[in-house]
């Protein structure tokens, strides 16, 4: 299915999503229609952090077909172009958004991949130090789908345990490229959101100029403490992580984040 100029907007107009085109593959064309608009809700709640409860049961329905499609071995395809998202004043436009998520009849865990390029930003702090493209690849439990959808779209307070396993992760801005990969337990609320894994970041002090010149001092000053704790390989700064209860303890180093 193809559609063209895609609006989502939260009740009040104060967030919402708009698209060029949006392509959905995956679904029977009479459900199609509902996935894509969940597909949509679902990447504006997690970019703008917007929830609305009276979509959780809905959602939870859309992602109840969804799991039985990725049991049956089904997948989803889905791409936004020249996406816009807005929250209030802030606004994040991207060229391009790919999601794509395959199930298997015998794997417990569907593979998905999640990809945004052309990434631009307006009235949102630092954004200097945002990335213009970012992708992932990584595996969860499509029993666990339900929940998970319910909890970005919908109910902020609940904690759904969903269990991600993430093979890579990779955001690039300038000559600063990180790179990652570890396991996550998410949640509909981030503060009983655990994980844990491993960080590179390559040109680490052009980051730390970047915060300087944003006037970013704090931000700068984490940077070199945490360069200053890092491991050199390959020319990168490296990083074993441990995210939980809001404090990032990084090569046995914690650094509260509240």
């Amino acid at each position: 299915m193809t559609y063209e100029n895609v609006v989502v907007r939260t009740p009040d107009g104060s967030s919402g999503l708009t698209a060029g085109k949006m392509t959905f593959t995956g679904s029977s064309a009479d459900a199609a229609h509902d996935q894509a608009d969940a597909a949509s809700l679902l990447l504006m709640s997690a970019i703008t952090g917007r929830h609305n409860a009276a979509c959780s049961d809905w959602l939870a329905e859309q992602g109840q077909a969804a799991a039985a499609t990725l049991k049956a071995g089904g997948g989803y395809d889905i791409t936004w172009n020249n996406a816009v998202l807005t929250h209030g004043t802030n606004r994040v436009s991207s060229s391009t958004a790919h999601f794509k998520v395959e199930g298997s009849t015998s794997a417990h865990t569907s593979a998905a991949t999640l990809a945004l390029s052309g990434l631009s930003y307006q009235g949102i702090s630092n954004e200097a130090l945002l990335p213009s493209a970012a992708d992932a690849a990584f595996s969860l439990p499509a029993s666990e789908l339900p929940a998970l959808m319910a909890a970005i779209g919908g109910r902020s307070t609940a904690a759904p345990a969903v269990h991600v396993t993430i093979s890579s992760f990779n955001a690039t801005r300038d000559t600063v490229h990180m790179t990652g990969n570890g396991t996550a337990t998410l949640t509909g609320n981030v503060n009983a959101t655990t994980a844990s894994g491993h960080l590179e970041v390559s040109n680490l002090e052009a980051l730390i100029e970047k915060a300087r010149t944003a006037k970013q001092m704090k931000l700068a000053a984490g940077l070199v403490l945490a360069r200053l704790v890092s491991h050199t390989q390959n020319d990168a700064n490296v990083w074993n992580t441990i995210w939980q209860g809001g404090v990032l303890t990084v090569n046995g180093f914690p650094l509260p984040l509240h």
